[in-house]
């Protein structure tokens, strides 16, 4: 069967937004998307992961090339994603600052700007199993187009990723 890397990943950063290591929010407490929601089915603070791109990067081995005593194809393959983290006006989540006893009630700017740092540094630190999917690098690209929007009353921050991994085939 041939390997399935683009789910693999795309479902292991899903899952570590969902349920980071060393979990900087209460399980439940951020809604993550696999992709963007019906308006109806919203909730905030939410992160919205979407698969934009996949594609060849380098073809490093040649069609047919005998590796491991197996005729193969070798080739790094990358996938992009966009990431939204967003929040409303109400939206509130309770963190415990650094050096505090005491949970505090973040919300608004306070709320985004914690959602942006912990994104990115789930996207850095997670980790792949080298048995399913060898991921060469990530590229993770920072917070663009942070904004307000009134109408809504939604704070909303977009992200780019690349990876790259070798594929086989």
């Amino acid at each position: 069967m041939p390997a399935d890397h683009l789910n693999v990943i795309e479902r292991k950063l899903v899952d570590e937004l969902r349920n980071p290591t060393g979990s900087p929010w209460p399980s439940g407490s951020v809604t993550v998307f696999g992709q963007f929601p019906e308006t109806a089915d919203i909730k905030y603070p939410c992160i919205i992961v979407e698969h934009v791109a996949n594609g060849l990067e380098t073809q490093f081995m040649g069609q047919k090339a005998t590796f491991g005593g197996q005729e193969e194809t070798a080739e790094i393959y990358g996938m992009g994603f966009s990431i939204w983290v967003a929040c409303q006006k109400e939206s509130t989540l309770s963190i415990i600052p650094p050096g505090e006893a005491e949970a505090v009630q973040y919300k608004q700017r306070r709320l985004i700007n914690y959602l942006q740092q912990q994104v990115a540094n789930i996207l850095m630190d997670v980790e792949f199993d080298p048995d399913l999917t060898e991921v060469l690098e990530r590229h993770f690209q920072g917070f663009r187009n942070i904004t307000y929007e009134a109408a809504r009353e939604v704070w909303a921050a977009r992200t780019s990723l690349l990876v790259t991994f070798l594929n086989y085939r």
